[in-house]
């Protein structure tokens, strides 16, 4: 793609610019654990080739452009250098569809390997500086910037909340077709002043159930301060279905119930990556 654009716009492809871009990261979990599982380095990278290969050919599908493979995780990003007028729309479906295919996957490989993998992506999107960096001679075509930083950020947090696909407001405003979402929480994450609004995006069948409707609610009454009824609620939620999102707001009511005192505000302040 980018040699494409090269031929097209010749010397101004490489030329430093900001664009409006959607940023992915993906992450294998625990991969430390399966390293020493397999303790064959041929083995090892038989099992990331098979798991690479999807991954890379949904991305490829949807339009994206991979940046870099980063061990066992993989960056990419949207709109650049091609345009890509719904690049969010194209990562989020791109995310989904991933999820998809490890499922599928994973049936190959817990045969092979007596292994299952699970993975988090983050999906963040906003103006990011793009074009050519480097020196004199090695360069790369890449992005830099504070919503690059975002993107890798919240795919760290798919451990913290329990969950798979992480979506930030910002991305969220720019989606044009229908998923289901989950507002999981506002966050201040390393680095940032600014709180950011966390989304989960849990398929692309948007219907809303009773316990969909209840999640809202108590996370409307948490927001609002209403720690008891939040509480209530979360717990209800909790039983029905064991989930680590419903159990961290049960554990900061409690934190906000034992300690009145405490000046009551319902971002989470998360100071790791």
């Amino acid at each position: 793609a980018v040699m494409e654009d090269l031929l097209q716009k010749k010397d101004d492809s490489f030329k430093v610019k900001n664009e409006e871009l959607t940023v992915f990261f993906s992450d294998l979990r625990d991969f430390t654990k399966i390293s020493e599982k397999l303790n064959d380095p041929k083995e090892l990278i038989n099992l990331l080739n098979l798991y690479m290969e999807p991954m890379t050919q949904k991305i490829i599908e949807k339009e994206g452009t991979i940046d870099k493979f980063i061990g066992d995780a993989i960056m990419a990003y949207w709109n650049a250098p091609q345009e890509c007028i719904n690049h969010a729309d194209y990562a989020v479906s791109c995310a989904l569809n991933q999820l998809k295919a490890l499922k599928e996957l994973n049936v190959k490989i817990q045969d092979q390997y007596d292994i299952e993998l699970d993975i988090g992506i983050g999906i963040n999107s906003g103006l990011c500086t793009v074009g050519e960096m480097g020196s004199i001679g090695r360069s790369d075509y890449t992005i830099i910037g504070d919503n690059v930083n975002l993107a890798s950020r919240v795919e760290g947090l798919t451990k913290f909340f329990g969950v798979k696909l992480i979506i930030t407001q910002q991305t969220k405003i720019l989606l044009k077709e229908n998923y289901k979402i989950r507002e999981l929480a506002t966050v201040k994450v390393k680095g940032k002043d600014t709180p950011t609004i966390l989304f989960e995006v849990v398929g692309f069948d948007s219907t809303v159930t009773e316990e969909d409707l209840l999640y809202n609610e108590a996370l409307e009454n948490y927001k609002k301060g209403n720690i008891i009824k939040a509480q209530e609620q979360f717990i209800q939620l909790n039983n029905n279905k064991p989930l680590k999102i419903c159990k961290l707001y049960i554990d900061s009511c409690q934190k906000y119930s034992k300690l009145p005192q405490k000046e009551f505000t319902s971002i989470f302040d998360l100071d790791f990556k």
